[in-house]
């Protein structure tokens, strides 16, 4: 069954939706309508009181509207294109026979599923170590990637020229081994006059620390919607007229980016794209926990890579973003949200052009945005890294492994667990003795070389009007 291009959009009373096809005639259209499922045939136009469908055939589309049973609802993540998928495996039915599930999810119904989904935030301990689930030891080959379902991409790994990938065997390794790697690796590669250069020649890196986002621009274009509602709220009858104050911390719960024409952050026709070419699954994850702390390392590497870009990619988008995340690189798991930011801190002070610990903390304030913001701003990311690397000669493997299977899930994640990381996020502090290496210690050298170098270029000075006073 071919899916065509789609989008979908509402008001309060109705569900529209536009399907591109070109080149049919209406009269072999058949629409089929019941509870939430919505189906689209080449067959013949069925036409009602309820119901309505247009084709414009300059433009190839067809536009359905439909009422709504319950005027004023509103229908959530209408703008998450895979999730209105049918699943992978689904045929068509008889309207009257729906397919039962081959896999049937328990308590996911609508009258518990909110609790259900709170409950399951109010569960997760980011500082709690957990036991990663690995294969048995009988098994052969490694298996890693996405809830650890894949194995066999890197047989031949050494023969590519993949330069984002740091394990030596990963066909014959395990957790443990390709973590002690990366650490070996990590303090290996990491180059203590680098650091200290970028420590004392930062004015770049002050630059790309103070530039703004789109993703900022958005928290605080919805940070400043939700003063101006409450303050509306709450207006007396005689106001103080007062600065508004939009750094605080405020409670976004009632606020959402999706179907807002006023969002910086809406899909683009290329982004719907890539969703409706993704299937639609659901997963039962063998570590939930860990899937979500492997989306912050994700996210850890995509905001670097944005920061010092300034949001527009290069050539080297897709090996930064790759080489900082420990997820990709490694091929790494993590159970507690500090190893993943020492981590991510780790590479970013070894790989890439510009090694600073400031600039790392304000890529962790960006990554606490992506959280903040919802799993919309946080797919976005995933469909930018996915493309990257869809278009790269080797490194098309981490999208088949990681990014493909990312993209699908965090449509359907979990709203609450997403904010409590962001809290988490938010009042994450990480001292620099924790990194590993002697960081204050660099930093000390780093500030006694530069008050050598001024010492010297004021001695120079004073010798040279010395010179010219002789002169």
């Amino acid at each position: 069954m071919i899916t065509p291009t789609f989008k979908v959009d509402q008001d309060s009373d109705s569900v529209t939706i536009v399907i591109n096809t070109p080149y049919v005639r209406a009269q072999d259209v058949d629409l089929h309508v019941e509870g939430s499922e919505f189906r689209f045939y080449l067959r013949n136009i069925l036409e009602d009181d309820d119901s309505k469908a247009v084709y414009d055939p300059s433009a190839g589309q067809f536009t359905i509207r439909v009422t709504k049973e319950t005027k004023g609802e509103h229908f959530v993540d209408l703008d998450l294109l895979t999730k209105l998928l049918a699943r992978t495996g689904e045929t068509s039915t008889q309207p009257n026979q729906p397919k039962k599930p081959l896999i049937e999810v328990v308590g996911g119904t609508e009258e518990n599923l909110g609790e259900t989904e709170i409950q399951d935030a109010i569960d997760f301990n980011w500082e709690l170590p957990q036991e990663v689930s690995e294969m048995p030891e009988l098994t052969i080959t490694a298996h890693y990637g996405f809830n650890n379902q894949y194995h066999g991409y890197f047989t031949h790994v050494q023969e590519t020229m993949n330069e984002i990938n740091e394990i030596t065997e990963p066909e014959k390794s395990t957790v443990e081994s390709r973590r002690a790697e990366r650490i070996e690796s990590e303090n290996n590669r990491f180059d203590e006059d680098h650091y200290c250069m970028d420590f004392i020649n930062d004015e770049e890196i002050k630059d790309l620390i103070k530039y703004k986002t789109l993703f900022a621009k958005e928290l605080k274009r919805l940070q400043k919607n939700a003063k101006s509602a409450e303050i509306k709220a709450t207006k007396p009858l005689i106001q103080e007229i007062t600065p508004m104050d939009v750094s605080g911390d405020l409670d976004m719960n009632g606020l959402s980016i999706e179907d807002s024409n006023e969002t910086l952050l809406k899909f683009t026709s290329k982004e719907d794209t890539m969703m409706r070419d993704l299937p639609n699954k659901e997963y039962l994850l063998s570590n939930e926990k860990s899937t979500y702390l492997g989306l912050v390392d994700l996210m850890f590497a995509y905001c670097y890579n944005y920061r010092v870009t300034e949001g527009d990619n290069n050539v080297e988008s897709v090996w930064c973003i790759g080489r900082i995340s420990p997820t990709i690189s490694s091929l790494d798991q993590f159970t507690v949200l500090k190893d993943v930011m020492i981590s991510c801190y780790r590479r970013a002070l070894t790989y890439p052009l510009y090694r600073n610990i400031a600039l790392c903390e304000k890529v962790l304030q960006d990554v606490y945005i992506m959280f903040k913001l919802g799993k919309r701003a946080i797919l976005k990311a995933l469909l930018d890294m996915k493309y990257l690397f869809d278009h790269h000669d080797v490194y098309y493997v981490y999208s088949k492994i990681f990014l493909d299977d990312y993209c699908v899930w965090i449509q359907h994640s979990n709203d609450n667990v997403l904010k409590t990381l962001a809290h988490e996020l938010h009042h994450f502090k990480l001292e620099k003795n924790e990194l590993g290496w002697d960081i204050e210690e660099l930093e000390q050298i780093a500030e006694q070389m530069k008050d050598m170098e001024g010492e010297m270029e004021q001695e120079n000075d004073q010798d040279m009007q010395r010179a010219e006073m002789i002169l």
